[in-house]
C-alpha cells in the first residue's frame, strides 16, 4: 500500500481547522466571505472568485489546483478585454485574499496571487486621473429638472441636495436610516455606519440640507428604516439600492442635458471642488469627505490647476 501524501490536508483536519462539518464538496467561499463585513466587498469578491473559477461553488479540490500561471493568465484575458486597471486590482485581491485565507488556515502551501508572483498592474497617479466634476450651474440645472409633482420627485431632490453637501458614497447613502440622522453640539449630523474601512463616522448636514432632509422624511411618515426608499408599484418601500441612486442620478443628469456620464460618485467630487472653489481649506474637504489621505483632496485642486494654469495657454502660432 502506497504511504499517505502528507501534502493533502484530510476532511478530519480540515473539520478540526474549520471547526464545522465539512466535505470535500462544500462550498469555501462564503467561509471565506464571513472575513468582511460590508455587503459591497462581499459581493465584489464573490463576483470576482465565480469569474476566476467558472463557478458560484469553490471546492477545496478545485483551490489547490490553482497555479500562479493561472492567475497570470486570468489577469492577461482582463487586460485583453480592455478592463481597466483598478477593476484588475480589484480582481487580483479578491484573489490573494481568498488563497492567503487558504494559505492562513494551511490548506495550501503557497498563494498562487502573491505579489512576487503575478504580473505588475499598471496603475496612474491619483492626481493624473481625470475627475468628472459638475460646474455649480450644471449642478443647479440638475436640481431644477427634478420634476416635483411626481411621486418620485421629493425624493430625488433630496436625495441629491443630500449627496452634493454630505458627499456620500453611494453605498453609504443607500445604507442610510432615520435613526442615522441626529444632532451634536447644535449641528445637525448624518451617521454612517460601518462605512469604508468599517468604523462608524459622522457627517455634518448644513442646515438648510437639514430642514429638507427632515421635511421629506415628516412627509413620507418614515419612523424608522431606510431613508431612500422606493416608490414604484413592484417594490414600494423598499430600500433603493446602491445601483438604483446611481441610475436616478445619471437620469436626472441626462435630463438637464448633461452629456457627461453622471453618477452618484460625481456629485461628491462635485460637492468637495465647489467646497474648496468657495473657499473651504484642504483639510476641512478631507474631514468632510472623510479621505483617509490628503493627497485624495488634493486632486480636485491639482486637475483644477492643471487646466487653468496649462503652458498650452501660451503656444502662439
Amino acid at each position: 500500500m502506497d504511504a499517505p501524501d502528507s501534502s493533502v490536508v484530510t476532511l478530519p483536519t480540515v473539520h478540526a481547522r474549520l471547526g464545522r462539518a465539512f466535505t470535500a464538496q462544500s462550498d469555501l467561499v462564503p467561509l471565506f466571505l464571513l472575513r468582511y463585513d460590508r455587503e459591497n466587498t462581499r459581493r465584489a469578491y464573490a463576483r470576482d472568485i465565480e469569474s476566476f473559477f467558472g463557478s458560484a461553488t469553490v471546492t477545496l479540490e478545485m483551490a489547490a489546483t490553482v497555479t500562479f500561471t493561472d492567475v497570470n493568465e486570468a489577469l492577461h484575458a482582463l487586460d485583453s478585454q480592455g478592463k481597466s486597471p483598478a477593476t484588475q486590482r480589484r480582481f487580483l485581491a479578491s484573489l490573494r485574499g481568498f488563497f492567503g485565507w487558504l494559505a492562513a488556515l494551511g490548506f495550501i502551501d503557497l498563494n498562487p496571487a502573491d505579489r512576487h508572483l503575478v504580473r505588475r498592474i499598471p496603475k496612474s497617479a491619483d492626481a493624473d486621473r481625470l475627475v468628472t466634476v459638475l460646474t455649480r450651474e450644471q449642478a443647479s440645472r440638475m436640481m431644477d429638472a427634478i420634476d416635483l409633482s411626481k411621486r418620485s420627485g421629493e425624493r430625488d431632490y433630496t436625495l441629491v441636495l443630500t449627496l452634493l453637501h454630505c458627499v456620500l458614497r453611494r453605498s453609504e447613502a443607500a445604507a442610510l436610516n432615520v435613526e442615522d440622522l441626529g444632532a451634536m453640539d447644535g449641528h445637525a449630523i448624518l451617521t454612517l455606519r460601518r462605512a469604508k474601512g468599517g468604523a462608524n463616522q459622522i457627517v455634518k448636514v448644513p442646515r438648510h440640507v437639514a430642514t429638507r432632509l427632515n421635511m421629506y422624511i415628516r412627509n413620507n411618515r418614515y419612523i424608522s428604516g431606510p431613508v431612500w426608499r422606493s416608490v414604484s408599484n413592484r417594490s414600494r418601500g423598499e430600500r433603493l439600492s446602491g445601483s438604483a441612486i446611481y441610475k436616478i442620478v445619471s437620469g436626472l443628469s441626462k435630463a438637464a442635458g448633461i452629456r457627461n456620464k453622471v453618477g452618484a460618485h460625481t456629485l461628491r467630487h462635485t460637492g468637495c471642488t465647489l467646497a474648496i472653489e468657495g473657499g473651504a481649506s484642504l483639510q476641512q474637504v478631507q474631514s468632510h469627505a472623510r479621505h483617509k489621505n490628503i493627497e485624495t483632496t488634493m486632486r480636485y485642486i491639482h486637475q483644477r490647476d492643471k487646466l487653468a494654469n496649462s503652458a498650452a495657454d501660451f503656444i502662439d502660432l
